[in-house]
Parts: structure tokens; C-alpha cells; sequence
């Protein structure tokens, strides 16, 4: 049996890490408040102290956490960092949402001590991940994918071939979720648009929908907004980041950085713990 450590138990860690405990995996889990670990722990996984316990003897570490500086403390902290603490011959996992360069940085830390580093961002919300349907962006060396498959597979779909070297995650995970960040702030316009004019919202969209134009993050906007139903799936506040470091790689972005002022304002009314799509709230005002 493969020992799987899991770094990382947010909303989407502590799902992806059920997956791999109810697949069989022997799972050890760490997070910085305990307390996330409580369901995972009575399914059967292991508690660690601190990261590096958790990726002694484990064949694979994976993180799922917040955003570069986590990553920084959770793999590279001399006292408790899991690259330390990780056996010859483990896979590293980095999942998290992260900088191209900062994952880059990272992957010549791990060339320093001659440890294997995959990069496996995801694309997905929380009911994708409690379903283990979370689509997989894979960048690295391909001999250490095809080890790591059966474990990812679990969690979600996993493409053939990696796309690029360690990085090109990073990349493909920005552009992703960059594409969504703008696509739910022109459906908040729009739909502010439409009831400004006092039209019929849902027969207007819903013929919208029938062309081209249409995609499942406008469906999904339309919903929400329409609904108000703003529970967190993916929240303002985790979009915004993503859209900061997006703008990081480029300095002729001007639709994305009108779309992250957008998402920035949200956070500044309050906001940011909520679903993506409350970004409307701010046109409302």
C-alpha cells in the first residue's frame, strides 16, 4: 500500500484527501489548524505535526495550500519544511495555485537535493473535488507523471502527457482561472446592465445561451447572480490572488486589470469570503 501525505486541508485539500483515504491509500494529513483534519481522521487517515513528519516514509507528498509564501513554509522551512523530511526515491505533488517563478524557484530546491517535483495544479470547485473530477494541469518530467497517475487519477481526470516543463502548470492554471475571473465580472455587468434597463434577465439570457458565445462559467454566473446564492465555491478573495499573480507576468493586460480592480473592490466592501460572483455586488452600488 502507498503512503500518500497531504499538506494542506482547506476546502479542496480536505476533499481530495478523502478521496485518497477512501481509495485505499495510507494517508497522513497535516494542516495548521488541526481542526480541518477532524473528518479525515475519523475516515482513517494518519495526523502529523508538522509537514516534515508528514512526508516521512510517505511515497508521495502533495500540497494543496494557499498561495507561494504557504508553499515557501510548508516545503522549505528548515525546522518543518516536508522537503527535509521526504525519503529517497518520493514524488512531491505541488497542487496549489502558485507563480510560475515561485514553483520554478521551488523545482531548483528539490533539484538541490535530488528529489522529484511534479507540478499537478487543478481546475475545479469544491463539488469537482468531492467527486474526484477536478481536471488535472500537469507540468514536469513525463517518467514522473507515469508514477504519479494512480494516485492523481483518484482525484481527478489526468491527461496523457505532461504539458511543459515546471512552470507551464503554473501558466495553464493562471490562464484558467484569469478566463474565469473576467467571464464572471462581464456576467455581474451584464445582468446589472439588464435590470438597470428593467428587462427580463432570464428570457434575455437564456437566449443568449443558445449561441456561441455561451460557456459553463457564464451559465454558472448566471445562476449564482441570478439566484443570489453566493455560498463559496471558489470565493472573491482566492480569484483576486490569482488575478495579482496573473499580472505579474505581463504589463499589457488592460482587461485583466480592470477585472482584478473589480474583484479587489469586492474584498474592500467585504466580500472576499464569498462565491466569485459577488463582484456584482459591488456593481450594485
Amino acid at each position: 500500500m502507498k503512503t500518500v501525505a497531504f499538506l494542506g486541508l482547506g476546502a479542496m485539500g480536505r476533499r481530495m484527501a478523502s478521496r485518497l483515504v477512501q481509495a485505499g491509500f495510507s494517508v497522513k494529513v497535516w494542516n495548521r489548524t488541526p481542526k480541518a483534519a477532524e473528518t479525515l481522521l475519523q475516515q482513517g487517515a494518519i495526523w502529523a505535526n508538522t509537514p516534515r513528519e508528514a512526508a516521512e516514509n510517505a511515497d508521495f507528498v502533495i500540497a494543496m495550500v494557499r498561495d507561494n509564501e504557504a508553499s515557501k513554509q510548508v516545503w522549505l522551512n528548515p525546522e518543518t519544511g516536508a522537503l527535509y523530511g521526504m525519503k529517497a526515491g518520493a514524488i512531491a505533488i505541488e497542487s496549489s495555485t502558485l507563480t510560475s517563478q515561485w514553483i520554478q524557484q521551488l523545482s531548483a530546491k528539490f533539484d538541490e537535493n535530488q528529489t522529484a517535483l511534479l507540478e499537478a495544479p487543478v481546475s475545479g470547485s469544491r463539488p469537482h473535488a468531492e467527486a474526484g473530477l477536478l481536471v488535472y494541469l500537469v507540468a514536469g518530467e513525463q517518467a514522473v507523471f507515469e508514477q504519479a497517475k494512480p494516485v492523481l487519477a483518484v482525484m481527478g481526470k489526468i491527461p496523457e502527457q505532461v504539458i511543459g516543463q515546471i512552470g507551464a502548470g503554473a501558466l495553464a492554471k493562471l490562464a484558467t482561472n484569469t478566463l474565469m475571473g473576467v467571464q464572471v465580472a462581464v456576467m455581474a455587468e451584464l445582468i446589472t446592465m439588464l435590470r438597470q434597463q428593467k428587462a427580463d434577465v432570464n428570457a434575455i439570457l437564456q437566449a443568449v445561451s443558445a449561441t456561441s458565445t455561451w460557456s459553463g462559467v457564464a451559465q454558472m454566473a448566471k445562476n449564482s447572480i441570478a439566484n443570489e446564492n453566493f455560498a463559496p465555491l471558489f470565493p472573491v478573495e482566492l480569484l483576486a490572488k490569482d488575478l495579482r499573480y496573473t499580472l505579474e507576468n505581463t504589463n499589457q493586460a488592460p482587461v485583466i486589470t480592470q477585472t482584478s480592480q473589480l474583484f479587489n473592490q469586492a474584498i474592500e466592501q467585504g466580500y472576499g469570503d464569498l462565491q466569485m460572483t459577488a463582484v456584482v455586488k459591488v456593481l450594485e452600488k
